[in-house]
């Protein structure tokens, strides 16, 4: 009996807040949410560096100098890899690939606006090279797609947006005519914004000290529209495969902002939970959700284990059983690399970072989530502790 072949997203932007699995309350992900209801999702799995093409080659590192997890699966197929990222594809020879399709020269739809059908958009042409992967005659081990749509090119068709009710009625052109006293009155009204946005090219600034009040949440609809579309193309390729019954792996390579400290957009302003802090889920492990603090550089190991647990061999066995939610992380510390910072390094009770303007911020994890109550001087003691893990870092 072969393993179990698994199947692999990592996507760059991709941020746990539009999840439904992760908590949503404002984005529905069915398919993704059906996977972790049956397999186990990380709660504190962190970057261990910002850069999204760095983390992904930390993800695929070796174990150590004389094994490697590509050993185990290249006995059952080949281990291939298709992209839509150029740095990811220029370092071919480096990763270890059997085979790569690389689509990010292929040329997009020349309309800037969103596309009318999924299969149009640059996710959905991975989803179709993927598929026509599985077609052909020679097994694979390992389908691995890697994308940054979400920090390049939002396509995805409008009509996939989630909104509100009374939304949807603002879309349509209105009869009513608004008979003002005084011209002068226009200026004091709210403008009201589209509950989502057309643009193609994500958002990349910082919000306004006075933002219009629904500024965010099109942004938010407009983001979680790229999302419903990954969703769906999830179950489109599940169903579509000709591989009996794979794993599924669905992971995050960077975060991405959504208001989180005034900024909207992938890698801006000073380092935040919101770039670090990343989606992991592996289908039929659980269910299980893991509250302990992990980083990016466990992902070999990771990958190691899966393919342990779907030998025949160890298939009967759980590579993590409900005993390892009660076990203690302490100790544990996870430092992030980053061009933005001085220094970054998250523990299961704290988040500590350091600017380059050389201001120090301390966050209370896992409670504080999105870094809202800076409590760094209040606690001197945890950011000298802090300090001195920069200057002894240990091997994760």
């Amino acid at each position: 009996m072969k393993p179990r072949p698994l199947l692999v997203l990592s996507l760059e932007g991709l941020t746990p807040a539009a999840l439904g699995c992760y908590g949503s309350s404002w984005n529905r992900t069915p398919a993704i949410d059906a996977i972790a209801d049956t397999g186990c999702v990380w709660d504190r799995w962190l970057a261990t560096d910002d850069q999204p093409s760095n983390m992904f080659l930390q993800m695929v590192e070796n174990l150590d100098k004389t094994t490697h997890w590509k050993d185990k699966w290249q006995a059952s197929g080949s281990i291939d890899l298709i992209t839509d990222v150029k740095d990811i594809a220029d370092q071919f020879e480096k990763l270890p690939f059997d085979r790569m399709v690389s689509l990010h020269d292929r040329e997009q739809q020349q309309e800037q606006t969103p596309a009318e059908d999924i299969v149009e958009t640059q996710f959905g042409q991975l989803v179709a090279a993927a598929i026509e992967r599985d077609a052909e005659q020679d097994d694979w081990s390992i389908l691995w797609l890697h994308s940054d749509f979400l920090t390049k090119r939002w396509d995805a068709p409008r009509y996939m947006a989630l909104m509100d009710e009374g939304d949807e009625d603002s879309l349509a052109p209105s009869d009513e005519v608004e008979l003002l006293e005084n011209d002068n009155e226009v200026t004091e009204m709210v403008e009201k914004l589209p509950p989502y946005f057309e643009d193609l090219t994500p958002p990349s600034f910082q919000l306004p000290a006075e933002s219009h009040p629904d500024l965010v949440m099109s942004w938010m609809r407009t983001y979680g529209c790229q999302i419903r579309m990954l969703d769906v193309l999830i179950e489109i390729l599940l169903t579509s495969l000709k591989a009996e019954d794979p794993h599924m792996l669905i992971v995050g390579t960077s975060g991405f902002q959504l208001g989180q400290h005034g900024w909207m957009g992938h890698r801006l302003g000073p380092l935040r939970s919101a770039d670090i802090r990343l989606p992991l889920i592996v289908s039929d492990l659980g269910p299980l959700h893991l509250p302990q603090l992990s980083g990016g550089d466990t992902f070999p190991n990771l990958l190691d284990q899966i393919a342990s647990h779907s030998s025949p061999e160890g298939s009967g066995s759980l590579m993590w059983s409900p005993e390892q939610w009660c076990q203690s992380d302490e100790g544990t510390s996870v430092i992030t690399k980053s061009n933005r910072t001085t220094h970054a390094v998250t523990t299961p009770d704290w988040f500590y970072v350091q600017d380059h303007d050389q201001s120090e911020h301390l966050y209370l994890k896992p409670d504080d989530i999105d870094d809202f109550n800076d409590v760094a001087r209040l606690r001197p003691d945890i950011v000298e502790q802090l300090i001195n893990t920069q200057k002894n870092p240990t091997d994760q």
